[in-house]
């Protein structure tokens, strides 16, 4: 029979006094580049093996094409639909799609619809969610909508996506 050893480091995420149950709307809220993100699981709460969102995406909005260098990211679609640009193959995304973005796959995505879309998205390993906290607007009323970005605001914030491997292909950035 084969055995299988562990050391206490591997068992941190799993064993970590911070992990538990919250409630629906818990978690760190944040505006990030019109996206509302609620942070549930810091990477640093999982021994850093991953990190657990919730995002909305307003009509309108949009996360430009982008690349990860450091992270894997896998998307479920709890509401709404986006259109999804996944390595230059655009797609539908609507309740119950998963999307599974390994590193350096290029993608991007939009709200063309009328209604909120509302995804989970999981980083591999975790960490990026720390790009969220940097960026952000605390969030104080999220019945409100997304606070407008001014191109400056825009442009400072996705040059801050370099320091966490992401490279943003519209700004031609090395």
């Amino acid at each position: 029979m084969d055995q299988v050893s562990f050391c206490a480091s591997q068992l941190s995420g799993i064993t970590s006094p911070k992990l538990g149950m919250l409630a629906p709307g818990e978690g760190v809220r944040v505006w990030a580049l019109g996206l509302l993100a609620t942070l549930k699981v810091l990477g640093n709460d999982a021994g850093g093996f991953y990190s657990f969102s919730e995002v909305v995406v307003y009509p309108g909005q949009e996360a430009l094409s982008h690349v990860h260098a450091l992270k894997d990211e896998m998307w479920y679609m709890l509401e709404g639909e986006l259109i999804w640009n996944l390595g230059g193959r655009e797609s539908l995304g609507r309740q119950g799609s998963f999307i599974h973005l390994p590193r350096f796959v290029p993608h991007s995505f939009m709200n063309r619809g009328l209604a909120p879309a509302r995804m989970v998205l999981v980083h591999v390993p975790g960490g990026f969610e720390q790009w969220y906290l940097e960026v952000g607007i605390t969030v104080h009323d999220s019945s409100q909508l997304p606070p407008n970005v001014t191109s400056d605001e825009l442009m400072e914030t996705l040059q801050r996506c370099k320091g966490y491997g992401v490279k943003c292909l519209h700004l031609g950035d090395d």
